[in-house]
């Protein structure tokens, strides 16, 4: 079912532009990624390695660890850079970020092939990563040069991310913050940081002046901590999931600091009264676990009455057979890796400690061309205690709950008490029922009849949220 195959056809010619691209990656020359400061190269001699999800053989070069400190000069040499930025003509600011748009336009499948290695995503959500930058870049850098909106820029702004979204989020709010006058200091999820390193050259090509976007990366939480409270930032981007996202929710915001949220909640689904049970699964399996549940706005819980308990849930386990978790860079993949060993780990260990309320998956896949990566069978799970977490917060794996609901006020209830992040949806073919779960479930967007595979990251990311 889920098979994006066309059987007997041969590739087309966008399947030889990926993989022709996928071959250059696979076999460009290992370098070093150093902290990027104000235009310069900034060794610190604590190197570590960053392998593929997708096979631990593929290793991408050293990156370096910055020492204590670092952040706030990445800050500094932002704020050096923002006067110079910030006082050039909008028109002007616009030109770089065009030259550097065609040149996105111009490596489409090389960074979505990058964008496969580092993070697992299939070729199919990877490309979508680059579009969806794409379409930031011809947005933003469109407005910017005809009619930028009013406002002035701040300052200097932090942009945190994590792997939900490893091109598109970081790269797009940077992009639209640079364009606004603001300057920034990027740091991208240290599981796949190449992405962001590969549209910084793209930018600095294409003219983009010293210390305006300026990257770190590193592996301790002391420099996101050093980075996020520099009190001479004028805001903060904070997209993904996980500890450190959270970390950032209890940040001093005041008048003075700026925040940008785009977090990965549960995208909770409720079914009443759904259209067709069948059409529900597939989406529902779409969006739950696509890029092995671990994008901004993958599906991590599904509440349902308990008349259609029984329909739904068969509807869902002849799905999920369809499903193929394999290397990403097959077309036929489904879903590829999580994106690191101690994500399996966590995988591995909640589903373990919950097997007795598995109705599907919760292994690794074991196979010959998954031995070197981390890859799992999605769980689905049913009959959790009440008081379970996974009930109600989001884990960031691939672990679809199924919650039952007495009726439809007690499947609203369930969903408000959800943390649903970037959005919540309902199937349902009852008018008065989706009108009383838009007015009571809170989210970003609701969806109806229709599942969260299609939505897209970083929303937010227009000039507007970056002016004063």
């Amino acid at each position: 079912m889920f098979d994006r195959t066309a059987s007997g056809q041969k590739p087309s010619e966008d399947d030889k532009k990926f993989e022709g691209a996928l071959l250059s990656v696979l076999q460009q020359e290992k370098r070093d990624y150093p902290t990027v400061m104000g235009g310069f190269n900034v060794a610190s001699g604590n190197e570590f390695p960053v392998w593929s999800p997708i096979d631990k053989s593929i290793r991408f070069g050293m990156f370096q660890e910055p020492e204590a400190g670092i952040a706030r000069e990445c800050v500094s040499a932002a704020s050096r850079a923002f006067g110079g930025w910030a006082s050039m003509g909008s028109g002007e600011r616009a030109s770089i970020f065009a030259k550097a748009l065609e040149n996105v336009k111009s490596l489409r499948y090389r960074l979505a092939a990058t964008v496969v290695v580092s993070s697992g995503m299939t070729r199919e959500e990877a490309l979508s990563e680059v579009d969806r930058l794409t379409e930031i870049l011809e947005s933003e850098t469109s407005r910017a040069s005809s009619a930028a909106p009013p406002g002035k820029p701040k300052g200097v702004w932090a942009v945190i991310s994590t792997h939900n979204s490893p091109l598109a989020s970081p790269v797009g709010f940077a992009a639209a913050a640079m364009l606004a006058g603001n300057t920034v200091v990027v740091m991208p999820s240290v599981f796949c940081p190449v992405p962001v390193y590969s549209l910084y050259r793209v930018f600095e090509e294409a003219g983009l002046p010293p210390g305006v976007m300026n990257v770190l990366v590193d592996r301790r939480r002391g420099t996101m901590q050093e980075l996020a409270n520099d009190d001479r930032l004028a805001g903060v981007v904070a997209s993904g999931s996980g500890s450190q996202m959270d970390d950032l929710m209890f940040l001093q915001v005041d008048d003075e600091l700026m925040f940008v949220n785009e977090p990965k909640g549960m995208n909770p689904i409720m079914l009443y009264k759904a259209p067709n049970a069948r059409e529900a699964a597939r989406e529902i399996l779409e969006s739950a676990f696509i890029y092995s549940g671990q994008r901004l706005h993958s599906c991590s819980k599904v509440v349902v009455t308990a008349e259609e308990q029984k329909e739904l849930l068969d509807a869902l386990l002849e799905s999920a057979k369809g499903m193929v978790i394999d290397d990403p860079s097959e077309k036929g993949a489904f879903a590829g890796p999580l994106i690191s060993e101690s994500a399996m780990e966590k995988f591995l260990k909640t589903v373990e400690s919950r097997r007795d309320k598995v109705v599907f998956g919760g292994t690794r896949v074991r196979k010959e061309t998954t031995a070197e990566g981390f890859y799992v069978i999605p769980a689905i799970m049913m009959g959790l205690n009440e008081e379970d977490d996974l009930n109600y917060m989001d884990t960031g794996l691939p672990i679809l709950v199924i919650q039952l609901a007495k009726d439809l006020d007690d499947a609203i209830e369930k969903m408000f008490q959800t943390e649903c992040g970037l959005s919540a949806g309902i199937f349902s073919r009852d008018p008065a029922a989706i009108e009383l779960f838009k007015a009571s479930v809170p989210a970003v967007r609701h969806s109806v009849n229709e599942g969260t595979a299609g939505m897209r990251p970083a929303q937010e990311a227009r000039m507007e949220s970056f002016l004063v």
